[in-house]
C-alpha cells in the first residue's frame, strides 16, 4: 500500500491511499517528534497502521496546523475514489 500526503483546493490536507484500507479510520495518531503517523482503525483486533516514512519538514509545518483528515481511498467495490474526514490526534512536542 503507498500513501501520500495532499493539500485539497480548500486547504485541508489528505492522506491518500492507492489500495481500499483495512476498515474505516477512526482517528490518524501524528507522533511530531518522529513526524510519523499512525491510522488506528475502527476494527476491534486491528492494532493500526504505522506508515513508515518521515514527513519533510514543510508537510511537518502544516500538519502541525491540523485537527482532522481527510481519507481518501478506492472504494473496495467500485474502484472509485472516496473521501471522508476523521480526527488528528498531536503526539510529542
Amino acid at each position: 500500500m503507498n500513501m501520500i500526503v495532499g493539500q485539497l483546493p480548500d486547504g485541508d490536507l489528505a492522506l491518500v491511499s492507492d489500495e481500499t484500507l483495512p476498515g474505516d479510520v477512526k482517528r490518524i495518531e501524528y507522533y511530531r517528534d518522529q513526524k510519523l503517523f499512525m491510522l488506528i482503525y475502527d476494527l476491534p483486533n486491528h492494532d493500526g497502521d504505522l506508515m513508515h516514512y518521515e514527513l519533510r519538514d514543510d508537510v511537518a509545518e502544516k500538519v502541525k496546523k491540523c485537527s482532522s483528515m481527510v481519507i481518501v481511498e478506492p472504494d473496495s467495490v467500485t474502484g472509485q475514489a472516496m473521501g471522508y474526514y476523521t480526527s488528528l490526534i498531536q503526539i510529542g512536542t
